[in-house]
């Protein structure tokens, strides 16, 4: 995801620093697209009302995701709120150190005011030159990004929850109002339907293709062409209803028939949840974007408190590119059903951030997690993910129970806790930090 930054900066024309501060809006946008970010800028230097009507006037037509403000000196706060009538826009308020200008303290004054509005903002303190300040930035204005794409964003939900799983229930305006993804159900005849127009022998020809992606195969040659036909299914509806993901009550109806075109459809960019769990296919979506990568879905499956790892898995749906060894990828029936064509094979290694979302209005809330996916081997029948954390598995196992977080966990590679604060932050969702 690589955010858009609008660049202004403040600074009140009689205090000491005033004159320099060109120069260190300067410094800071060139440190902004040093770290690899895109900016949007407005030359002058904020001051009175012809300078900020001179940056609305430069940015207001402009598409950016969060407005970062570098305040050189103290300055009279009205100019940036008048500067926030024109952009509807989040805000970083950027301190600099010094003695007498007064950045720290019109920052805060800025500050008091925004939190009085109701207005989002963040606070961010240090020289141009410092790494972490630009780490920080970017973690706020990707988590702004984010807000931004997911407004447009519409997922599927074939047949509603599993029977019996009413963890999983989702509260679909919920979801609009606090993620902004759109929820469209979807009949299970409509896939059934899709299914039988899809040619057989096309996916005869598709399913030999296939094959080459596994380095076993055990699944039967009908299991496989079934299997094909669902995904060229799934397709069809995905464009149909322009959708970025689905979800599909697969349990007990659909077990194993679905899973290869998972697999094939995470790999396409395309999120897909197991269970008809749309909670947690709104959280393969957003770790998704944040990482570009095709996400685990799981259950939590073994804490072992020697090892101070957490097994999980799930049946065997994942996207062939986070196997640890495309060699070790196996196509094989579904457990428990014996039917279908999963994909089986233990997941790469590497840092991970793993998400939960559940709730309703007034409960609804996003919990995470972040440790080290570590070599494994098929300890379960799908595709599992050994997690090594700093914290105490133990103690994280009763959080998890005590906060009622429910069983279904999202994976994602790399470490996106900090970017997921701050978008609950801008959304108004409770966010569970492990």
């Amino acid at each position: 995801m690589n955010p858009k930054i609008g660049l202004v900066s403040l600074a009140g024309q009689y205090e000491v620093g005033f004159n320099e501060t060109p120069c260190l809006f300067k410094k800071a946008a060139e440190g902004l697209e040093k770290s690899g970010f895109s900016i949007i800028k407005a030359e002058d230097v904020i001051y009175d009302g012809d300078t900020m009507k001179k940056a609305a006037n430069t940015l207001k037509h402009r598409e950016f995701d969060v407005l970062c403000v570098c305040i050189g000196t103290w300055s009279e706060d009205h100019h940036l709120l008048d500067l926030l009538e024109y952009i509807d826009k989040p805000v970083i308020l950027w301190a600099f150190p010094a003695v007498d200008t007064g950045s720290l303290c019109g920052a805060h004054q800025i500050c008091c005011v925004l939190n009085e509005l109701n207005k989002d903002y963040f606070f961010v303190y240090g020289e141009t030159d410092d790494k972490k300040i630009y780490k920080e930035i970017g973690n706020i204005a990707r988590a702004a990004a984010l807000k931004n794409k997911l407004k447009h964003v519409k997922l599927g939900s074939i047949g509603g929850r599993v029977k019996g799983m009413t963890d999983i229930a989702f509260d679909e305006l919920e979801i609009k109002d606090k993620t902004g993804i759109r929820i469209i159900n979807l009949d299970e005849n409509e896939l059934a339907e899709a299914f039988e127009s899809i040619n057989r022998d096309k996916c005869s020809v598709y399913w030999e293709d296939v094959k080459n992606k596994a380095g076993r195969v055990s699944s039967s040659d009908k299991y496989g062409i079934e299997s094909v036909r669902y995904y060229f299914a799934m397709k069809t509806l995905i464009e149909k209803y322009e959708l970025e993901g689905i979800a599909v009550k697969c349990y007990p109806k659909w077990m194993g028939k679905v899973c290869l075109g998972f697999s094939l459809l995470s790999e396409e960019g395309i999120v897909c949840g197991c269970e008809g769990d749309i909670n947690n296919t709104v959280s393969m979506k957003i770790l998704y974007e944040l990482s570009n990568i095709p996400t685990h879905n799981t259950d939590l499956l073994y804490p072992d408190y020697k090892a101070n790892t957490i097994l999980f898995s799930h049946c065997g749906s994942g996207a062939f590119s986070i196997a640890s060894n495309k060699k070790d990828i196996h196509f094989a029936p579904v457990r428990l059903a014996d039917t279908g064509v999963c994909s089986l094979f233990p997941a790469k290694a590497g840092k991970v951030t793993l998400i939960n979302i559940v709730g309703r209005r007034g409960t609804f809330k996003m919990t995470s997690v972040v440790g080290e996916a570590i070599e494994c081997g098929m300890e379960f029948p799908g595709n599992p993910l050994k997690v090594k954390f700093k914290k105490d598995v133990y103690e994280i196992n009763r959080l998890i129970a005590d906060e009622g977080v429910g069983h279904h966990w999202i994976a994602g590679y790399g470490d996106m806790e900090k970017e997921l604060e701050y978008f609950c932050k801008l959304n108004r969702i409770r966010f569970l930090k492990i």
